[in-house]
């Protein structure tokens, strides 16, 4: 423990070793005074004996001290006192760093958090997900349920396979009853993602059969909410649907698979389910030897057997990618667009410290005449550039806080997983080692230039034109290199932005304006019958209508950007040929006021009318592009069509727009409806047209609860909404990208004003001269215009290859508008020349309005 007591004895040592030294030296002097010497002949002498005692005293300290450690030390020191010499310096040097590296930290804490942090599960990476393909239509498509028991058959590559469906249940208390999201699941879904409840048991392989299937397992925060924790909650009775079902277990606060679920049931096959529908997602772990590609080859042979091949597949592929598949695109674009800011920030911070290092020159060359090597040097301005870094990064990730912060709570957002987003340990590492990169990329070239400088070449004659030139050179490549980055990124967000605008302006086929959407879930037990459905749908429509505030109003069993639900389809009379095969169109159930509520406009035939009753002749209305496709050179109106086979023969009695039913992005696909009497649903949407929206939401809750009490309803918005969810992803990219781009060109313009301000400061002489010698104003005008003009058409060449080569990585987040985009090109071309010329027209105007007779007189 020598070395601790050093560290804490040091200063005593110190000044023990002083007073020795000052006890010697008197002690000289006397004995000097005692050989006749006077007193201040005395010292002189025996100072000269003693030699150098300060440098005396530094070399005795060495033996207590770490020269590396304390050097550094005193360099952060020096450092600081620099900093706070030059605030204006510091301040914009900080704001500059913080916003590149607080910009950076933020996005990666989103990349981390969505795409990067291991899934709460065990294992994570052997886990696959299962699904079915048909193309052209369908990359990614729920399975049948003899599809699954054939897979889980026939496998060998999983130790196990399982599968879930979501759904809602109505879980009712007395009279109040409240709508919770929930899945069915196989019994061995836990244990194949290795997860145990903190109280109770999961489901035995007994209680996933039918009839057997009166069973749950509870989210933590349900159980919270609605049980107060209670231990006591294992074995009570929840009535779900109006159906008893028995609490066995309460799963861990993060589990909530697949995404917000709270209540677990076991899937409990019934003869209806097996009855060819498609709603099962699969879901397997892996064997220790078996890769996914393996697993994919595998079932690639089991599907053969089970389906027409040239239609069906399956998909196996990695978990994480049915969680973030949308995502990595967008969210690796806007880590690369922060990785520019941060870049220009560095160039610009880089700058500054050149032009500061040029009023600094005396002192090193005066540090150098003393005996400093280049190495201290180098050492002592790099020190300076990690000190400004370490402030950069302190400061940025206290706005990377914010900035999470507001990403996570950002109505911008629509994903699930956004809401976990935090800046962790791997993100304030990542902070760390960003901004030990930065002070690396922006203090090493001044630090290296000006050490490498010969910096008595001031005091020689003409010597101080060419330092300053070489100077300038090193600045302005500097800048250029800003201007290419900053067009790069302003190129993509002109690209992003303009497919955000196409996206507006797409023509969803109905008017979302004034419209109020809610769920209702008619439980199976109470509305058995489609009559009941039916009867209760039409009673509500009934009670709705006849409110002041509402227009109009109607029911359909799904709606558009919510729900698309598919049915397969045959033109009565035709043969299904192997190009028909497999043939589905989007499937509605809607009541006769639907058409006008949604202002959906009707092209040929007419609408449903209370005579399309359930007793009445089966019939359909069609949308213009499956009007167009199956019946290309005829009239569709009074055609039948089979829907899911013979039983459901229905004659065609209208046609009417087409509606944009998955998505703003997606094409239309072929659109049926059906009378919603004689084909009723337990669960249907809610539509409501009025003026005011808050009080049509309180209305639609007052006329269900007038019918009957007991049932909750659920998922009340706007239609208005509806569609802007759908394009979230598409305005937060456009938005950050504004933004970050917005901030490259502030930066670009800040770093092409301070290279022609410090060139003009520097050639202010030569000006002065020429201007003497007959040089009007307007010349001196044109010199420094010309310098600015080559540095930005420079910088915007290399921009505009650089753009090129990066923009087709957008080519997914793009909606009918080319990565080589002209248009796009053309106007970040236009902006920043413009910015830039902005930004060196005003040193120019400087320059040409200069006294030269004050010049001349070095004034």
């Amino acid at each position: 423990m020598n070395w601790l007591k050093q560290l804490f004895s040091r200063r005593r040592r110190y000044d023990e070793l002083s007073e020795t030294i000052r006890e010697h030296l008197d002690e000289k002097i006397a004995d000097l005074m005692e050989h006749g010497m006077t007193q201040d002949k005395a010292e002189r002498a025996a100072r000269r004996e003693f030699g150098n005692v300060t440098r005396i005293e530094e070399r005795s300290r060495e033996v207590w001290q770490w020269p590396t450690l304390e050097g550094a030390w005193a360099d952060v020191k020096f450092a600081l006192r620099q900093l706070r010499k030059s605030p204006g310096f510091t301040i914009v040097a900080l704001l500059t760093l913080a916003l590149g590296i607080g910009a950076n930290t933020a996005i990666f804490s989103v990349v981390n958090s969505v795409l990067l942090r291991p899934l709460p599960f065990h294992d994570p990476s052997r886990l696959m997900m299962l699904d079915e393909k048909w193309l052209p239509r369908f990359s990614h498509f729920e399975a049948p349920p003899q599809d699954f028991m054939a897979w889980r058959e026939q496998s060998k590559s999983f130790n196990q396979l399982g599968a879930f469906v979501s759904m809602a249940f109505n879980l009712s208390e007395g009279d109040r009853s409240e709508r919770i999201s929930g899945e069915r699941v196989t019994a061995n879904l836990p244990d194949l993602l290795g997860i145990k409840p903190i109280l109770g048991r999961t489901f035995t392989p007994q209680e996933d059969t039918a009839g057997n299937d009166h069973v749950i397992l509870l989210g933590y925060n349900l159980w919270k909410r609605q049980f107060s924790g209670s231990a006591n909650v294992l074995g009570s009775t929840v009535k779900l649907n109006d159906v008893d079902f028995t609490v066995i277990g309460v799963m861990p606060a993060s589990f909530s698979f697949p995404h917000d679920a709270e209540i677990w049931k076991p899937m409990g096959l019934t003869a209806e389910d097996l009855d060819g529908g498609h709603f099962l997602w699969g879901i397997g772990r892996l064997k220790q030897n078996v890769t996914p590609e393996q697993a994919q080859a595998e079932m690639d042979a089991i599907m053969p057997r089970l389906r027409t091949p040239q239609f069906w597949s399956v998909n196996v592929f990695p978990l994480t990618t049915y969680y973030t598949g949308e995502l990595k695109t967008p969210l690796y674009v806007l880590l690369g667009a922060t990785g520019l800011v941060l870049l220009i920030a560095c160039v610009n911070v880089a700058g500054l410290l050149l032009a500061r290092g040029s009023a600094r020159e005396p002192e090193i060359a005066l540090r150098t005449s003393l005996g400093a090597s280049q190495r201290r040097i180098v050492q002592q301005l790099l020190t300076e550039g990690f000190v400004l870094a370490l402030a950069g990064g302190i400061l940025g990730t206290s706005f990377a806080f914010i900035g999470v912060t507001a990403i996570s709570k950002s109505p911008l957002v629509n994903v699930p997983e956004f809401d976990k987003i935090s800046v962790d340990h791997t993100v304030l590492l990542f902070t760390i080692l960003l901004t030990t990169i930065t002070g690396l990329l922006f203090g090493s070239l001044p630090a290296i230039r000006l050490s490498s400088t010969n910096l008595f070449d001031p005091l020689k004659s003409g010597s101080k034109a060419s330092a300053g030139g070489k100077r300038t050179t090193l600045r302005s490549i500097l800048v250029v290199s800003e201007v290419a980055f900053s067009l790069v990124l302003l190129t993509g967000s002109s690209l992003v932005l303009k497919s955000f605008w196409h996206l507006l302006q797409v023509d969803t086929g109905f008017n979302p304006e004034n419209i109020v959407t809610a769920n209702v879930n008619l439980p199976s037990i109470k509305y058995q019958k489609p009559y009941q459905q039916a009867q209760f749908a039409e009673a509500l429509v009934e009670h709705l209508i006849r409110l002041p505030d509402v227009r109009q109003a109607a029911i359909s069993s799904g709606l558009p950007f919510k729900d698309a639900p598919d049915a397969g389809i045959r033109i009565d009379g035709r043969p299904i040929g192997a190009s028909d095969s497999g043939t589905t169109a989007n499937y509605y159930r809607v009541t006769p006021q639907y058409f006008r509520s949604m202002e959906i406009p009707l092209l040929q035939g007419r609408f449903f009318d209370q005579q399309d009753a359930a007793n009445h002749i089966p019939v359909a209305i069609i949308n213009e592009t499956m009007a167009k496709r199956f019946f290309p050179s005829e009239n569709p109106i009074g055609k039948s069509i089979d829907i899911s086979g013979p039983t459901y023969l229905r004659q065609i009695v209208g046609v009417v727009g087409d509606v944009k039913q998955t998505g703003l992005k997606a094409a239309v696909s072929p659109q049926i409806y059906e009378p919603f009497a004689q084909k009723p649903s337990s669960s249907f949407s809610v539509i409501v047209r009025g003026p005011n929206s808050e009080t049509l939401a309180t209305a639609i809750r007052q006329q269900v609860s007038a019918l009957d009490a007991e049932l909750p309803v659920s998922k009340v918005t706007t239609m208005k909404e509806t569609v802007a969810s759908s394009m979230t992803g598409d305005k937060f990219a456009a938005i950050l990208l504004g933004i970050f781009s917005s901030l490259a060109l502030m930066l670009a313009a800040v770093g092409i004003y301070g290279v022609i301000a410090y060139s003009v400061l520097q050639r202010m002489q030569e000006f002065g001269i020429r201007m003497a010698i007959g040089a009007g104003r307007g010349d001196i005008l044109r010199i420094v215009f010309r310098h600015g003009l080559l540095l930005t058409a420079t910088g915007m060449f290399a921009g505009i290859g650089g753009a090129l080569l990066l923009t087709r990585l957008l080519t997914r987040l793009l909606f009918q508008v080319s990565p080589f985009d002209v248009t796009s090109f053309a106007s970040s071309v236009v902006l920043l020349g413009a910015i830039s010329v902005a930004a060196f027209l005003i040193p120019a105007v400087r320059a040409a309005r200069l006294n030269p007779m004050n010049v001349l007189r070095g004034e």
